[in-house]
């Protein structure tokens, strides 16, 4: 199998990289990679690289093989130049990781999404759809380091409704494994899995692991996300205010998710929530991301 993968520079995509290298060996693996992406972490693997604009027909003429499996991990507004450029190419298996987001009963979040997947499902390519929830489990994810430093830091912290809104999120190797695993099997063509942690879990239950594992007592304040609705939505007028008021309304929303799918067909074993941030605070504790 040879493999031509978009969107190795990530986080995630690094970790998927590092499996499938072992998996399918380096020889069979091309990464595109942007100019402006940082290449270290590839470089560390010496998996070959081609430098271009995934956006740009003419680079993905020169790139794509008609005989190659096409694994993106780039972003859903990508798919229009990348899909017809697939097929005029000849490729027929592809792989596909766009996100739970598609879920969301809120539309600015979820209808890029729901869009890109019909791109997908109604190219006539042998398709895989792979949806990962919100990620975490190393240091480059925007979400649970974020919560973890503000945890260790200040006295403080602001829980909307009580935190009691449910959240599934995936530790990086766990989604890692599981991208692979579709990949190597044959039964997966034209098939959807969603790849999120093995149950849901309370935001305020994710806090009080995370300051248990911290050693640490923080004051929480039970913020009405209807009243910080109203406080936000009439904020909008203020050049570059930093959040939306659908973004507090999606506080509120419980992110749980179907993956009976993942664990039947690709062996999908996510570890529970404690396990996985046990670990990214050890590794911020090893990169002195965390005060003493």
């Amino acid at each position: 199998m040879y493999i031509i993968f978009a969107g190795a520079t990530s986080g995630p995509g690094f970790a998927v990289l590092q499996r499938l290298v072992d998996r399918f060996n380096i020889e069979n693996i091309t990464c595109l990679v942007r100019p402006t992406a940082q290449t270290t972490m590839l470089e560390t693997l010496r998996v070959r690289t081609v430098i271009g604009d995934v956006t740009d027909p003419d680079f993905l003429r020169k790139v794509l093989k008609p005989d190659a499996v096409y694994l993106d991990m780039t972003k859903p507004r990508y798919y229009k130049t990348i899909i017809p450029m697939i097929k005029a190419c000849g490729l027929q298996r592809v792989f596909f990781v766009t996100t739970t987001a598609i879920f969301s009963r809120f539309h600015s979040c979820s209808n890029v999404y729901i869009e890109a997947e019909k791109l997908v499902k109604n190219s006539g390519l042998v398709y895989t759809i792979l949806r990962p929830s919100m990620i975490y489990g190393h240091l480059r994810d925007r979400n649970m380091t974020k919560l973890i430093s503000c945890l260790a830091r200040y006295p403080l912290f602001p829980l909307f409704d009580g935190g009691r809104s449910l959240m599934q999120p995936v530790f990086i190797d766990d989604l890692a494994d599981g991208i692979v695993a579709a990949i190597d099997n044959s039964k997966t063509e034209c098939q959807e899995y969603n790849l999120a942690g093995p149950e849901p879990i309370a935001y305020k239950d994710i806090i009080d692991i995370i300051l248990a594992k911290l050693g640490r007592k923080v004051t929480t304040l039970s913020i009405n996300v209807n009243l910080a609705y109203y406080l936000v939505a009439t904020c909008q007028w203020i050049p570059r205010f930093p959040i939306s008021a659908e973004q507090v309304l999606r506080l509120k929303e419980d992110k749980v998710f179907d993956i009976s799918n993942s664990v039947s067909e690709l062996n999908y074993r996510p570890r529970g929530f404690e396990e996985g941030i046990t670990h990214e605070i050890n590794e911020m504790h090893k990169a002195n991301l965390l005060p003493m």
